[in-house]
């Protein structure tokens, strides 16, 4: 891994890492509300178009600035925008399709609390790494 490289991970990490804790947590602490916003987000056809444009937008802008593959977090970056510009293009293309899926795990139950501790665990991994493991070969 180059040093341009690492300097990227750790930017993306120190970025993307408390952004998912935030989340992780708010999803956890906020089940029951979500398991109504988020079908009601999804069957308005406007607001899914613009927020699909916007995380397109992110999952372009972070795969831009970073689509290397050298270490296991250089690869879990590059994933997540990888998925995100899915999810971004998925929005605008077929909210149905993901309307239909999120409404699926929504009544799974306990889907929604896992996925919210994955990002959790994640974000807590990547703020980690991008702010506190100062040396770390394996950025």
């Amino acid at each position: 891994m180059t040093e341009a490289q690492a300097a990227a991970t750790r930017y993306c990490a120190r970025l993307i890492g408390p952004l998912m804790l935030i989340i992780g947590a708010i999803v956890i602490a906020r089940f029951d509300d979500l398991t109504l916003l988020m079908p009601a987000i999804l069957e308005d056809g406007p607001l899914a178009f613009v927020t699909g444009i916007f995380t397109l937008i992110c999952g372009c802008a972070l795969f831009a600035g970073h689509h290397h593959w050298t270490s296991a977090t250089a690869i879990v970056i590059s994933l997540l925008g990888l998925l995100t510009i899915v999810r971004g293009v998925t929005l605008m293309l077929a909210p149905d399709l993901l309307a239909e899926f999120a409404l699926q795990f929504v009544n799974a139950g306990p889907g929604v609390i896992a996925a919210g501790a994955m990002a959790l665990l994640i974000g807590a991994w990547l703020a980690f790494v991008g702010w506190f493991a100062k040396g770390w070969r394996e950025v």
